[in-house]
């Protein structure tokens, strides 16, 4: 209590700018370029952006989200790769041709349906993959998440929390990527 009120004090006084800067923890910069595949329906592509909206806002986002230098048209071949097919490797490839800075890391996020609903009473879910700038996926469960359109509307906020968390941990996971793999020939 007593801290509260020096904290409170010392802002009245202008001094609390230093003190509160070094509490505050910086939040990481990412470029995110995002991919939607032809399964993808347009209430999931919007329910994806505006989860990934969320994890860049200003006030309680996780991340600084800034606007990719890479064009997007360098990755338009990927939408017609499937998941399972070449669509890592599309990614993949196209980030390592990309001339893009070092600073901020950039990952590839993709948004397509999943037919596949988990748990079994949210219909509709989608599949949201993520690659970074590696040879291979560090945390393949990670960048292989789903998310359910429904979630902010339906089940109050858990369900949102969970989509979230999923689509952190999966940016997380491709940023995490050792760069410097093995990396395809330019064409």
């Amino acid at each position: 209590m007593r801290a509260l009120f020096l904290l409170a004090g010392l802002a009245l006084c202008g001094f609390a700018d230093p003190v509160l800067a070094q509490t505050a923890e910086p939040r990481p910069r990412v470029a995110v370029v995002v991919v939607t595949l032809d399964e993808a329906r347009q209430g999931q592509i919007k329910h994806g952006r505006i989860v990934l909206d969320s994890l860049g806002d200003d006030r309680f986002g996780r991340y600084r989200l800034v606007e990719p230098a890479v064009p997007l048209d360098d990755f338009r071949s990927c939408e017609d790769d499937a998941p399972e097919g070449g669509l890592a490797f599309c990614a993949r490839f196209s980030l390592h041709r990309a001339p893009t800075p070092e600073t901020p890391p950039y990952v590839v996020v993709v948004f397509t349906d999943n037919p596949d609903a988990r748990p079994r009473n949210h219909r509709g879910t989608m599949r949201a993959l993520c690659y970074g700038r590696g040879d291979g996926a560090v945390d393949a469960s990670a960048q292989d998440t789903w998310l359910w359109p429904g979630s902010a509307r339906v089940h109050g906020v858990n369900d949102w929390n969970r989509d979230q968390d999923a689509l952190a941990a999966c940016i997380d996971a491709a940023l995490s990527e050792t760069p410097g793999g093995p990396k395809p020939a330019p064409l």
